[in-house]
C-alpha cells in the first residue's frame, strides 16, 4: 500500500467542500468453484486502489483508480469539482499497521474438503442433476482519513462456503441452497459438517413434500429461517438514502409505532464472526450497535456521513462499499430481531393448524408499502401441535409493518444467515437474524386449496 500524507490532502479537498475524504484500500480475493464434481474456476484475485471523496448538503463528487499515480486521480477530481487549483499528493512513509494475522489459503487442502462434500452430496442423493459448490475468502485492509479528522486503518478477512444443488425427485425439480461464513476467523470442521448435513437433510424432505394450502393462516417463522424477513421487508426501508428519497413506508416516522412491543430490531456492526461485522465501517466510523425499532418504536435510521450531515444525525457506522472504486451508501451490516421469552417448543405445541417456515429463499419486496412474497424453501403443515408433512410450492405474502405489528410472541432462541446485499449496483456481505416468531395470521400461497 503506497501512503500518502492523507491529512494533509483531505484539509486541501475541503476547502472546495463541507467534507473531504481519501480512501486507500488493498484487497485479496480466494475462489474456488466446484461443479457437477469438476473444479471449474480456481483463482486469487489481488486488487488495490484509491478514491476520493467530497460533498456539501446536496452534491457529491467521487472519484478513483487503481493506478500507482494518486496523482492522476487528484487531477482528475479537482477536473471533477470544476476547479483549476494546483494541488499535489505527497508520498510518505507508509505508516499502514497490520492488526490480524490474516490466515494462509492453501488451495489443495481446500479443493479437498469441497470435492469431499461433493462425494458425499452424490452418495446421499441418488436423485441429483446439478451442483455447485463455492468457496470464498476475503481479506481486506483500507486506510481512510476526512476532513473531521478522522484518519483510520481497518482490516477484515472472511470465509464463506456454499452448496447449491438440484435434484429431480417425483417428476418435479427442487432446488437447495445453503451457505456459512464468518468473520475474523475461519469455518471448523463442524461449521462445514453442519453445512453439509442441512443441505441433504432439506433436500431429503422433498421426498415427503406435498402441495402447501393457500390461504390466510398463522405462521410461526422459525428462527432457522434465518431474518431474510427483517432484512428484505423492513431493514432497506431503514436505510437513510431511500428515507431521503421518499421511497420508504418508514419516512417521517421516528418516534412512531411501526411493531409489536415485543420487537425490538438492531443493526449491529460488532456481531460475534457475522458476516456483516468489521472493526470501523468504510469512512472510518468505529462498529456499532444501532437500535432500530425498541419494542415496536422506531428510534433511528441507517446513515453514511453524506445523508447524517444531510440530516443533522450522526452516522451509525453504515457507510460501506464494495470497493475503493465505489462510493459509499448506507448499508446494514448485521440487522436482527432480538430475543424474547417464549419457548419455541410450546407455541408449536400449542399451535392449533398452519405452516412453519423454516428457511425463506429470494422473492420481491416494494420498499415504499413494505409489502412483499418470499419464496418457502423448507415448510411443514402443523395440526394440533405435531408436523404433518413437509410442504412444496408454498410462498407467504404479506407487509413488512403489519406483519411486524401482529407478532404474538417472540422466543428465547436465535438463528442466523448470511448473504451479500446488493445495492446501487454495489455487493456487500451482511447477515441477518432472528428468534422464532408467531404470526397470527399471513396469506400462504399453495397449490392445495
Amino acid at each position: 500500500m503506497i501512503d500518502i500524507d492523507h491529512l494533509s490532502l483531505v484539509k486541501k479537498l475541503a476547502k472546495f467542500s463541507d467534507f473531504g475524504e481519501v480512501y486507500q484500500e488493498d484487497t485479496k480475493t480466494y475462489y474456488i468453484e466446484n461443479e457437477n464434481g469438476r473444479i471449474e474456476k480456481c483463482f486469487k484475485i489481488n486488487d488495490s486502489g484509491y478514491s476520493l471523496r467530497t460533498f456539501n448538503r446536496e452534491n457529491i463528487k467521487f472519484s478513483s483508480t487503481n493506478s500507482d499515480s494518486p496523482q492522476e486521480m487528484l487531477n482528475l477530481h479537482l477536473k471533477n469539482i470544476k476547479t483549476d487549483n494546483d494541488m499535489t499528493i505527497n508520498i510518505v512513509k507508509n505508516t499502514f499497521k497490520s492488526i490480524l494475522n490474516f490466515p494462509e489459503v492453501l488451495f489443495e487442502e481446500k479443493i479437498k474438503i469441497i470435492n469431499e462434500i461433493y462425494s458425499q452430496i452424490k452418495s446421499e442423493l441418488k436423485e441429483l442433476i446439478n451442483s455447485k459448490i463455492t468457496y470464498q475468502h476475503y481479506q481486506k485492509k483500507f486506510l481512510v482519513s476526512n476532513s473531521e479528522g478522522i484518519i483510520n486503518s481497518s482490516e477484515i478477512f472472511g470465509e464463506r462456503l456454499s452448496i447449491h444443488i438440484t435434484c429431480f425427485i417425483n417428476n418435479e425439480k427442487f432446488t437447495v441452497f445453503e451457505s456459512a461464513g464468518k468473520t475474523f476467523t475461519t469455518l471448523t470442521e463442524e461449521d462445514i459438517l453442519s453445512l453439509l448435513k442441512k443441505s441433504i437433510k432439506r433436500m431429503k424432505n422433498m421426498y415427503h413434500a406435498k402441495p402447501c394450502p393457500a390461504g390466510n393462516m398463522p405462521c410461526i417463522l422459525s428462527s432457522e429461517a434465518g431474518g431474510t424477513l427483517i432484512h428484505e421487508a423492513v431493514g432497506h426501508g431503514l436505510e437513510a438514502d431511500l428515507i431521503d428519497k421518499g421511497i420508504s413506508i418508514y419516512k417521517d416516522k421516528l418516534g412512531d409505532k411501526v411493531a409489536s412491543s415485543l420487537i425490538t430490531v438492531v443493526d449491529d456492526s460488532t456481531f460475534p464472526e457475522g458476516w456483516g461485522s468489521f472493526l470501523c465501517d468504510d469512512e472510518g466510523t468505529p462498529a456499532q450497535r444501532t437500535i432500530l425499532i425498541e419494542n415496536g418504536i422506531l428510534r433511528n435510521y441507517l446513515y453514511d456521513k453524506f445523508y447524517a450531515l444531510k440530516h443533522n444525525r450522526k452516522s451509525t457506522a453504515n457507510g460501506r462499499r464494495q470497493s475503493y472504486a465505489h462510493r459509499p451508501f448506507p448499508r446494514m451490516t448485521n440487522t436482527l430481531i432480538l430475543p424474547g421469552t417464549s419457548r419455541a417448543n410450546e407455541i408449536i405445541k400449542n399451535f392449533k393448524k398452519g405452516i412453519l417456515v423454516n428457511k425463506m429463499g429470494g422473492g420481491q419486496v416494494n420498499t415504499l408499502t413494505g409489502d412483499f412474497i418470499f419464496h418457502v424453501e423448507e415448510g411443514y403443515l402443523i395440526e394440533n401441535g405435531e408436523i404433518i408433512h413437509p410442504v412444496k410450492q408454498a410462498s407467504i405474502i404479506g407487509n413488512g409493518p403489519n406483519v411486524l405489528n401482529e407478532v404474538e410472541a417472540v422466543c428465547d432462541d436465535f438463528g442466523t444467515s448470511l448473504g451479500t446485499c446488493g445495492k446501487e449496483g454495489q455487493g456487500v456481505p451482511v447477515g441477518d437474524g432472528q428468534p422464532t416468531l408467531l404470526i397470527p395470521h399471513i396469506t400462504i400461497g399453495g397449490t392445495s386449496f
